[in-house]
């Protein structure tokens, strides 16, 4: 009996372990390279409709959905095909998160103050 008590236990500690959150295809972690925010910002239009990955913090607020790398803003429309939107709202709100997506250049988001987005989440994972 103690025995099953601390299996539960130990499951329970690790259900409620919050640290790393991650949605979408990890398969395409491999297919797909890192891409330096400065570079984005140089050359949008060359990165027009690729699939990019970044490392950035998540912002999801009422009309700021975005990931931020430094003073760059990139639009989040939608976290589908990887996930709904609110599945990661309390999840990953304010953290730091590699996404990989598919990107769209031109002033997108709210008052177009967003330089490009996201338009599709293939992969989402908190660090």
């Amino acid at each position: 009996m103690k025995k099953h008590l601390i299996l539960i236990f130990i499951g329970l500690i690790v259900s409620c372990n919050t640290q790393k959150t991650e949605f979408g295809n990890a398969e395409i972690l491999q297919k797909v390279s890192l891409t330096n925010i400065s570079e984005l910002s140089e050359n949008r239009t060359e990165f027009d409709n690729d699939t990019l990955k970044i490392i950035g913090e998540l912002h999801l607020d009422l009309e700021n959905k975005g990931i931020y790398v430094e003073s760059e803003k990139i639009w989040i429309k939608s976290f589908k095909p990887a996930t709904e939107l609110d599945s990661v709202w309390k999840k990953m709100n304010g953290r730091k998160v590699e996404i990989i997506g598919l990107y769209k250049a031109g002033k997108t988001g709210h008052l177009g103050l967003y330089n490009g987005q996201l338009k599709e989440i293939y992969y989402i994972k908190t660090k």
